[in-house]
């Protein structure tokens, strides 16, 4: 008898042990890869666009209040406020919807795997 013989000669009980660690270890790999591509990632994109919305539209909103109320003003020195108010409140809304349908019209693609596999033409 020599050593060939004992690793040839495993018993089916050692066989399934091994091969369901094996089948463990690759569902464990599977599935933190899956948590990794799907969830934490698309999270972590959303949360960092999130707080660079918040901080722009802070930075819009006390711009264009500023600006409404200035340009409000010039407009009230040649026509009466009420007019003024109605022009630039059209004008406002008019901005708003053209600024809207701009960025909320292009599609949202998240950096998955299948993402990237198709941008690149591989499927």
């Amino acid at each position: 008898m020599d050593a060939t013989d004992d690793n040839t000669d495993l018993s089916i009980e050692s066989e399934l042990a091994r091969m369901y660690k094996y089948l463990d270890l690759y569902f464990q790999q599977k599935t933190d890869l899956f948590l990794q591509h799907y969830v934490f990632e698309p999270f972590d994109f959303l949360f960092k666009r999130i707080l660079y919305l918040s901080v722009i539209v802070t930075l819009f909103v006390a711009g264009t209040m500023v600006l409404v109320v200035g340009v409000i003003l010039l407009f009230s020195t040649f026509v009466p406020l009420w007019a003024a108010l109605l022009f630039t409140g059209t004008v406002i809304i008019a901005a708003g919807g053209v600024s809207a349908h701009m960025v909320l019209s292009n599609k949202i693609v998240l950096k998955t795997p299948t993402a990237e596999m198709i941008n690149n033409g591989k499927s």
